[in-house]
């Protein structure tokens, strides 16, 4: 029996360019190992899971043409964020001076992020998905978390969102963007929702869980996953210049320190269950020592280095994704 086989990818903004490289990267790969140049990445994994700028790559992965196909390229997923970085995280003047950068307001006017989820998403559905799917949210208006699921979109429309109202809900990061107020396709339920980075920036652990709630009887033994990561920024702080830090010095080291544990601890707990078996690929790098992570910086100078980081990141583990690869292909026979 082949193995069921996971895309994971973290949250982080602008960085989804590092794991849009990574894909690209693979998509070319598989095309090649495969001998078919129309080889999509949709056609080589069972299940995907994205927080965040990571559902907006599923997204992207996912949304049919009129031919029941991927409508975007792994590409096309990356020029979406270098050609439209500027436009989501747009802000009116206004908005600066309310915000204060980000400290007493929301940082970012949403009609930017909003056109560009239109102009790629446009009325699909959640259900229109290819693939089975979960996204991450936090539902302020029950406080809980959700999850965005295609399964579930199909067989009910209580579950059922245009994807560009559901993306607009992972991607409202806290401070970044305000909260997503959505409805159902059908109108008869009312949201009101967070990025789900707050519970699971890295969802690699919940895909998990996800096929073993599908699939009880199986086990790790029975999947293959790649969880892509976004790029991490070590966070070494000195315990006397924090100790009398407040919610203003907090805010922005804490966001980082927050999002690399909770990551860091899914990636811990993922290769306990798989016992380091190679079946398991995660894929990450550390920025430099002297360059800022941030989740909204579209200088060029930074997202040319985001596209060397996923570079990088291609070139030092070129043996694991190239058997990765060839294992996915395996699979799909």
């Amino acid at each position: 029996m082949n193995r069921t086989r996971i895309l994971s990818i973290d949250g982080g903004g602008i960085k989804g360019i590092v794991p849009a490289v990574v894909l690209l990267h693979l998509e070319k790969l598989l095309k090649r190992l495969s001998n078919n140049p129309n080889s999509r990445i949709h056609d080589y994994f069972d299940l995907f899971s994205g927080a965040s700028t990571g559902a907006i790559i599923i997204a992207g992965l996912l949304s049919p043409d009129n031919n029941n196909r991927p409508k975007y390229s792994s590409e096309e997923i990356l020029d979406l964020y270098l050609e439209n970085g500027q436009i989501i995280f747009s802000s009116s003047l206004f908005q600066e001076i309310k915000s204060v950068s980000g400290i007493v307001n929301v940082k970012y006017d949403p009609e930017g992020l909003e056109s560009v989820f239109q102009k790629y998403f446009g009325k699909s559905e959640l259900k229109d998905l290819l693939k089975p799917s979960l996204i991450p949210v936090y539902d302020l208006s029950r406080g809980k978390n959700y999850f965005f699921r295609q399964q579930k979109a199909l067989i009910s429309p209580r579950h059922n969102f245009y994807v560009k109202d559901l993306l607009r809900g992972a991607t409202s990061a806290l401070t970044f963007f305000p909260p997503a107020q959505i409805s159902t396709v059908n109108n008869k339920e009312h949201r009101c929702f967070i990025d789900g980075g707050v519970f699971a920036n890295n969802p690699a652990l919940s895909a998990y869980a996800e096929f073993r709630y599908h699939n009880s009887d199986l086990h790790a033994k029975d999947t293959m996953m790649l969880s892509l990561g976004t790029g991490r920024k070590t966070t070494n702080l000195d315990c006397e210049v924090t100790a009398n830090w407040g919610a203003a010095e907090w805010l922005y080291q804490g966001s980082y320190l927050t999002s690399n544990a909770v990551a860091s601890a899914s990636d811990y707990q993922l290769n306990a269950v798989y016992d380091n078996n190679p079946s398991y690929l995660r894929l990450d790098s550390s920025f430099d020592d002297n360059q800022s992570s941030s989740m909204d910086n579209t200088d060029k100078d930074y997202l040319d280095y985001l596209i060397s980081l996923g570079e990088s990141i291609v070139k030092d583990r070129q043996l694991e994704i190239n058997a990765f690869a060839e294992e996915l292909i395996s699979n799909s026979k």
